[in-house]
């Protein structure tokens, strides 16, 4: 036995499996212990885990220097089990990935979670990623074989784990082998109205969790046909040397804190065929989103195909333009990037705001690419992204939808911002001390109570200057290979 590959060819050999049921059969089985909704949704919460476990996360670069003592102690309990087998695919065009999960019987909700986010494969073949979820072991630990492709999950039932071990070697695959780098992005397509002329825009929108993704990505702007603001994709997306963004999920799987603010989103998730995780139920079957109590991070599998802006198509046939989500108090509302060199230093830095859980205030963080699957070696996406931000001609944007210093900026105002990028509709005034593009003026819209230089007055230069210092120190610790890019920020 070598490594989890190893382990997973034991598994196929001496596991009791049975080979891809359909939802229904998965759905009535899950029904043993969730509840269904007044909808006719289902509801489930987990026991084990309702978040990924990133410090119980390993991946394994080698796998002959690897210590596979934790796994080698669970393999008497992997090979006796029972296990529910989907095999689906990552995408539905060109670019595309068979993947295998392995599911423990006893929940069988990931496995219907699984069948319904993924697409069928159109013909048969060998995985290209695989996959063996056992949350019933005593321990929880997440092993990723990077060299094989294969994730071993143990003791956690929650589905976020599940997803993002295909998703996560699927992105690093795809930029590793496909010089195309899987991002932790949401896409859409534009139509608008430019002078007169029906124009097509392709957006991309990167953002750490509650900077406003999934609601910038989702928003239709309440523009009318011919024009149209059209989601693809939420969460993930790779993107090829031709400019296309080729879309990885067929359902989707957004936090549910959010559907009350969120009307086109509530269809999706109250849809009969959804599949609700660690959302509050009340006594008379209604889900209410806005109770936490299970967890913060309760979830749906929601149906896509009932999101009212949605045009039946998962990718963009060409991407023009990136928009990077923010919450760092010196940024404006909107700004605009001047080089590729620039693009690729703020994708790599990865810049945000969150609460910390523990001193319940908010505090600095950066995670390269916006992205937390990103596996090593990091700077070679940064690499990749200077050069199609190049080569593909893009219009690189960063959006704080935070505060400017200490003036919040609104989700209406962010929503507006983005939709007069996506137009043209935009003054900008150049900014000396961060040598960025900066929107003063947009939608008919003044700026001049968000812009950083107002905000801070006479102590912005110094705010600015230390901002670019850790900045280059981020450069210079985590990033030392691509270090000539903190020259750009």
């Amino acid at each position: 036995m070598t490594g989890i590959v190893g382990i997973v060819k034991e598994i196929l050999d001496k596991a009791d499996i049975e080979w891809n049921p359909g939802p229904y059969r998965l759905r009535q089985e899950s029904l043993r212990y969730a509840r269904k909704t007044v909808t006719g949704a289902i509801a489930v919460v987990s026991k084990k885990a309702r978040a990924r476990q990133p410090q119980r996360t390993r991946v394994i670069y080698d796998i002959g220097s690897a210590d596979y003592g934790i796994a080698e102690a669970a393999y008497d309990y992997l090979v006796k089990n029972s296990y529910y087998a989907v095999e689906r695919c990552i995408g539905a065009g060109s670019l595309r990935f068979r993947i295998l999960g392995l599911i423990e019987k006893s929940y069988p909700h990931l496995a219907l979670m699984a069948h319904m986010n993924f697409f069928p494969c159109e013909d048969e073949g060998e995985p290209d990623i695989v996959t063996v979820d056992a949350p019933g072991y005593k321990d929880t630990w997440i092993f990723v074989e990077r060299p094989t492709s294969h994730t071993l999950i143990l003791g956690s039932d929650y589905y976020g784990e599940l997803k993002m071990s295909f998703l996560r070697l699927a992105m690093n695959n795809a930029r590793d082998y496909h010089y195309s780098p899987g991002l932790h992005a949401g896409s859409k397509l534009y139509r608008v109205r430019v002078g007169g002329t029906l124009r097509e825009v392709g957006v991309l929108v990167f953002g750490l969790s509650g900077t406003g993704k999934t609601t910038l990505t989702i928003e239709s702007h309440g523009l009318e046909p011919p024009e149209g603001a059209h989601l693809r994709q939420d969460d993930i997306v790779i993107l090829t040397r031709d400019g296309r963004a080729h879309g990885t999920e067929f359902n989707l799987y957004p936090k549910t804190d959010s559907v009350p603010e969120l009307p086109p989103l509530q269809p999706a998730v109250l849809h009969q065929d959804a599949v609700l995780e660690n959302v509050v139920v009340r006594e008379d079957g209604t889900p209410d989103f806005s109770d936490l109590s299970i967890t913060p991070n309760a979830r749906a599998l929601a149906i896509r195909e009932a999101i009212p802006n949605v045009d039946g198509r998962v990718d963009l046939d060409k991407v023009n333009a990136l928009v990077f989500l923010t919450r760092r108090p010196e940024m404006p509302p909107l700004a605009r990037l001047t080089s590729p060199e620039q693009a690729a230093a703020y994708f790599m830095l990865g810049e945000s705001y969150r609460t910390s859980a523990e001193a319940g205030k908010p505090e600095p963080v950066r995670v390269p690419g916006f992205d937390p699957f990103m596996l090593e070696p990091k700077w070679r996406s940064g690499l990749i992204m200077l050069d199609l931000a190049d080569s593909l001609g893009l219009e690189v944007y960063v959006m704080n939808t935070g505060y400017v210093k200490d003036k919040k900026v609104p989700p209406s105002l962010s929503k507006a911002l983005l939709l007069a990028a996506v137009k043209g509709d935009v003054e900008w005034r150049r900014d000396e001390h961060m040598n960025i593009d900066v929107a003063v003026r947009a939608g008919g819209m003044s700026l001049d109570d968000y812009l950083p230089w107002n905000r801070y007055k006479g102590e912005y230069p110094r705010v600015v200057e230390a901002l670019r210092k850790e900045r280059i120190a981020f450069f210079e610790e985590k990033l030392p290979h691509i270090r000539f890019l903190a020259n750009y920020v």
